[in-house]
């Protein structure tokens, strides 16, 4: 979101866009001169406003891992289909699909 104020600076703002908490979003967003000519005052008033809607797209988010690495050291000689470790790890999208 962007509001332009009286010194003419742009004034942002972040969404949180997260498809899994809030969808869309409508804003407001109104434009003002606040330097009016004297002259044209009788042209009032110099302001205008819109609304906005935006659409939040959902993406497939990867699995997000209990922690941020893992070591798991394997010896040579081990038997096939031998346990190793075990990871752990979600889906953060709505739909929960399995992890493989």
């Amino acid at each position: 979101m962007c509001v332009l104020n009286r010194t003419n600076e742009i004034r942002q703002g972040n969404l949180p866009l997260d498809f899994e908490k809030k969808r869309q979003f409508t804003l407001k967003v109104e434009a003002a001169n606040p330097r009016v000519d004297p002259r044209f005052v009788y042209l009032g008033p110099f302001k205008d406003a819109t609304t906005v809607r935006v659409l939040v797209e959902d993406v497939d988010e990867p699995p997000v891992f209990s922690r941020p690495a893992y070591v798991l050291e394997v010896k040579e000689d081990v038997q096939i289909n031998t346990v190793i470790g075990t990871l752990t790890a979600r889906d953060p999208d709505i739909a929960k699909n399995p992890i493989k």
